[in-house]
């Protein structure tokens, strides 16, 4: 399948596309992480009443192969646990760091060498 990057524009569009047949909330949210952009639709409790939450994870830019081939990604995630944008964003950066290598050391400092 053919890596697709996604627009903020796609992702809004389909948010406004999913209240108006009748979902009760979509929202749209963007994050950047290491220059890499990417769009989620948090869809909470998506079988109506209970458990769990829908990302769906719409890639902005490339950089994300290795977590998705298609520039999209399902990720469903209990409820209990998401609280906030701040939570969301946490969640989708420990799911981002199992799969893309070169984000797992973001916090480490670089030891440069001259020799």
């Amino acid at each position: 399948m053919k890596y697709r990057i996604f627009t903020k524009k796609d992702l809004l569009n389909e948010s406004i596309r999913a209240r108006g047949e009748g979902e009760k909330l979509v929202f749209a949210l963007f994050f950047t992480v290491q220059g890499l952009s990417y769009g989620v639709l948090y869809r909470p409790y998506y079988f109506g009443s209970i458990a769990p939450s829908h990302f769906s994870f719409h890639a902005l830019s490339k950089g994300f192969e290795e977590f998705t081939e298609s520039g999209y990604h399902s990720l469903f995630v209990n409820n209990f646990n998401i609280a906030s944008y701040a939570d969301i964003e946490a969640y989708l950066l420990k799911e981002l760091k199992a799969s893309i290598p070169f984000l797992k050391n973001e916090n480490e400092s670089l030891q440069l060498s001259l020799f």
